[in-house]
């Protein structure tokens, strides 16, 4: 029989299994004698094992069958769960993962380092910090008839479910996003013809295609524990490696976030965690000296605010210090020194998104080459999400992003600029106003005003994208106040031209490689406007 065809779904399967085996390794390090890890570990082998010899995979098959195996002597409280035996099934576990993504490996060496293991005569020293604490315990296991134990009764509950390919749901949203374009050119013309059948029609319309939009992008919905699963064991790798004990925190993983958004998050997070791991969290023997306990904690932890995501990233660490940082961009000629002195200490934070920030002494594989932050924020804007910063010396730092629940039907602010009309999304503007011409301060050549109390750039649209500014005859101007790559300023527009949801088009070839561009949207009126993206544009 030709099991080709069940190629992928043995991938996707064997997937989930592996970040499982990571997740329960990690919890066996800080309770070695947690059996609902060890059995749900022995579980997850068994059934990598099983898929592997239907698809005769032979070597993932034989690796599974002996991490099984191995398992089965501390199931049976034969050994003791130590250091070297956790290490060993991580080691497995990324081996297994390189086979079953398709890479040659030869498993040899692995398998027999688990058959000839033997646990160390007494136990270590000194204990691994524990690698993450999840916030909702599972329940108990049941042994099956076979002796292997079976799910816990959370994971029997739920509804049916299938498995859809991405190509087909990314479909339907186009199709649905086609509809919802359709819907307000109807609006409009039942509304120029004032055909009270027509808008009954249109307005029924409205409500079929409102509730197939929901459920549409209900179903791309992906939880961000898709993301999430992995980082536990990057913050124990990466606090063994700089010599510090750091226990990562997870909650509210259950959260669900459009799959476009999840699969750009994993670089993001994964930047976040190393920042806090490696200049947040002070070395044991600095936090014991400072009062705290010698494991840092770092937390990941996410909620829903109506229609958006807020996740949060916080440290017990060090802190950082405003006046540092400021010094640390003047001195690298990021911005001036008065520039530095006009900063307050929550846009001072800021400045670790500006492209080529850094406070490292000196550059290593971990941090230290001022791409970070830069990188985190870009992606996030990218996504239509925003990044705020809060810290205090002494007392560690909190990293919040706030991101939209799906990137394919947003809402956007249409405005007018050099004789076109332009789409900015709605979560990439702080704040619109109009603004009194008296209000402008030039200095050195560039225009600047004041707003909170800090002196903010002021730059043309028109400008940006090559066109010649508008005649101004009003007192006023209208701006949007922005905050890109660290920096928060001012956007002149020639009008302000109302809000509007609609679906976002990407651009095809040539114009996908012009900068500044993230799209197109077509109106009710059947104009295509292009989606700008401020970070780069800017």
């Amino acid at each position: 029989m030709d099991m080709s065809q069940y190629h992928e779904l043995f991938v996707a399967e064997a997937r989930e299994h592996l970040v499982a085996i990571g997740e329960q390794v990690l919890t066996l390090e800080g309770d070695t004698g947690n059996r609902e890890a060890i059995n749900a570990l022995f579980r997850s082998a068994h059934s990598i094992k099983g898929m592997a010899a239907s698809m005769e995979y032979g070597a993932v098959a034989d690796l599974a069958h002996r991490m099984e195996d191995f398992m089965d002597r501390f199931r049976k409280g034969a050994d003791p769960v130590d250091g070297l035996a956790t290490d060993l099934l991580l080691e497995c576990a990324d081996l297994l993962g390189q086979l079953v993504e398709g890479q040659s490996r030869d498993p040899s060496d692995l398998i027999s380092r688990l058959v000839t293991y033997v646990p160390p005569a007494a136990p270590p020293d000194e204990d691994p910090a524990p690698a993450a604490a999840v916030e909702e315990p599972r329940g108990e296991a049941v042994a099956s008839p076979d002796g292997v134990p079976a799910p816990a009764p959370e994971e029997l509950r739920g509804g049916q479910t299938i498995r859809v390919r991405t190509g087909v749901l990314d479909h339907l949203v186009n199709v649905t996003g086609e509809l919802l374009t359709c819907k307000q050119r109807l609006l409009q013309i039942a509304q120029e013809d004032a055909s009270p059948r027509l808008v009954e029609a249109t307005e029924e319309l409205s409500r079929l295609v409102r509730e197939l939009q929901g459920n549409v992008l209900a179903a791309r919905l992906m939880p961000l524990a898709a993301v999430t699963a992995t980082l536990p064991r990057a913050v124990r790798d990466l606090a063994r490696k700089v010599g510090k004990k750091a226990a990562l925190v997870l909650a509210g993983t259950e959260i669900e976030l459009d799959r476009a958004i999840i699969e750009s998050l994993s670089d993001p997070l994964l930047h976040l965690l190393r920042n806090a791991v490696d200049h947040g969290l002070e070395p044991p023997d600095a936090r014991l000296a400072a009062g705290k306990p010698a494991n840092g904690t770092v937390s990941l932890t996410a909620f829903r605010e109506r229609d958006q995501v807020v996740i949060t990233v916080a440290d017990d660490g060090r802190g950082m210090d405003p006046a540092r940082l400021v010094a640390a961009a003047v001195a690298k000629g990021l911005i001036s020194a008065e520039e530095g002195e006009a900063l307050p200490p929550s846009e001072a934070l800021l400045l670790t998104c500006r492209p080529g920030f850094s406070t490292a002494r000196e550059v290593t594989d971990v941090s230290g080459r001022g791409v970070g932050m830069d990188a985190v924020q870009t992606a996030i804007q990218k996504v239509g999400g925003t990044l705020a910063m809060e810290s205090e010396p002494g007392a560690g730092s909190r990293i919040q992003l706030r991101l939209p629940l799906t990137v394919a039907i947003i809402p956007v602010l249409l405005v007018a600029a050099a004789h076109l009309s332009l789409a900015l999304p709605i979560t990439a503007i702080e704040q619109t106003l109009d603004l009194d011409r008296q209000r402008i301060i030039r200095r050195d050549g560039r225009l600047l005003f004041l707003q909170h109390e800090a002196e903010l750039p002021l730059l043309s649209l028109n400008r940006l994208l090559g066109r010649p500014l508008a005649a101004v005859r009003e007192r006023t101007v209208p701006v949007l106040v922005c905050q890109v790559r660290g920096r928060r300023l001012g956007l002149v527009v020639d009008r302000f031209l109302g809000q509007q949801e609609v679906f976002v088009k990407p651009l095809g070839r040539p114009l996908a490689s012009l900068r500044g561009l993230a799209g197109t949207v077509t109106l009710g009126t059947g104009e295509i406007v292009f989606l700008l993206d401020l970070p780069s544009l800017l």
